[in-house]
């Protein structure tokens, strides 16, 4: 089976058990690693904080499914987990979530002369982000990111 196939199928199982938790699929990667094929679902709350009994309670359930389903014809190492806090930004959806949080993106080609923009989230509309730093604003459609984290401040209120 094809992975994005795969992907979608994995995703639609997923899906309601990760939501009747009052959690959101946040991504699904499928990877062969240094152990094996790693089968990895990441999931987030709106208000950012998954404990370790959220990854813990979900791993079982999906467990049970995926066991089930019998989508996966070889082993694999079964996680769940927090994207964390300066996740990775790749699907539209994410950048709704990210909505009024710094972040910062790498661009594949070049808008107004930056390869690199770091700004808040404002808005998300017709496949693109809108992103404003301290001096403008940026209309970036979503096929030209190439690579988008939330930006943490590690140092904010460290007393140097």
């Amino acid at each position: 089976m094809e992975d994005t196939l795969l992907i979608e199928r994995l995703e639609k199982i997923a899906k309601p058990v990760i939501e009747g938790e009052g959690l959101i699929l946040y991504d699904i990667e499928y990877k062969r690693e240094r152990s094996g094929w790693t089968l990895r679902f990441y999931i987030f709350r709106k208000d950012g904080y998954i404990s370790i009994d959220d990854c813990v309670k979900i791993s079982r359930q999906l467990n049970v499914l995926l066991d089930v389903e019998d989508l996966i014809p070889h082993s694999y190492n079964l996680e769940v987990s927090s994207p964390g806090l300066d996740r990775f930004l790749k699907r539209l959806e994410h950048f709704e979530l990210a909505k009024g949080e710094e972040v910062k993106i790498k661009l594949k080609e070049p808008l107004e002369g930056k390869k690199i923009i770091i700004g808040k989230v404002v808005d998300v509309e017709d496949g693109s982000i809108v992103i404003e730093d301290k001096e403008q604003k940026f209309l970036i459609n979503i096929d030209n990111v190439a690579d988008a984290k939330i930006q943490i401040d590690y140092y904010k209120g460290v007393k140097k």
